[in-house]
């Protein structure tokens, strides 16, 4: 018994090392590496900048910037203001150049794509619980004093409200705070 169980091990080893090649003969594995990209990948356009709640109003000036590169090359109207690219929404119709940049098809084309867009939650297409932030956000600049009024569903000025100076930091609070994209 034990002659044929030492034959059966013998022929086993003697397949198993006579199917596998010499170290150097073998090839590396085929496996997806995180380290080098592939040569056949093309290069992805870069992405448009994303409007957070927390974005100050020059950091999406400045995001606007390769956007209204384009936009000038491609012949809708610019100004520069403040030492940035602006669109110059002087004219009407076809000339005025806020109209241009979103329906000119050609101009969208070439341009949409560097557009910032608003993150989910600011987008009031993607975020199911926008009424509700929206209000939240009104609330919260009316706990800080600033004169608003609820009518109708709808926020508006109230007393006192050209008397306020601008108050980015407090919007931009109430807005991080309101825009979370959860409901209450």
């Amino acid at each position: 018994m034990r002659t044929p169980i030492i034959a059966v091990a013998g022929l086993s080893l003697a397949l198993l090392t006579g199917c596998s090649g010499s170290p150097e003969a073998e090839e590396a594995p085929k496996v997806v590496s995180l380290q080098a990209p592939s040569a056949s990948a093309a290069p992805k356009a870069p992405a448009a900048p994303v409007i957070r709640p927390d974005t100050t109003a020059l950091e999406v000036r400045q995001m606007q910037q390769p956007w209204m590169k384009c936009l000038r090359e491609n012949d809708v109207p610019i100004k520069t203001r403040e030492g940035l690219l602006d669109i110059d929404a002087r004219g009407s119709g076809k000339l005025n150049g806020r109209i241009m940049a979103t329906s000119d098809q050609k101009v969208v084309k070439a341009c949409g794509k560097l557009m910032p867009v608003y993150a989910p939650e600011l987008d009031e297409d993607k975020n199911p619980y926008w009424a509700d932030d929206n209000d939240n956000y009104h609330e919260c600049l009316v706990e800080a004093g600033v004169p608003l009024v609820k009518k109708d569903g709808k926020w508006w000025p109230g007393p006192g409200w050209g008397e306020m100076e601008p108050n980015e930091p407090l919007e931009l609070s109430c807005q991080a705070k309101a825009f979370d994209g959860k409901k209450g």
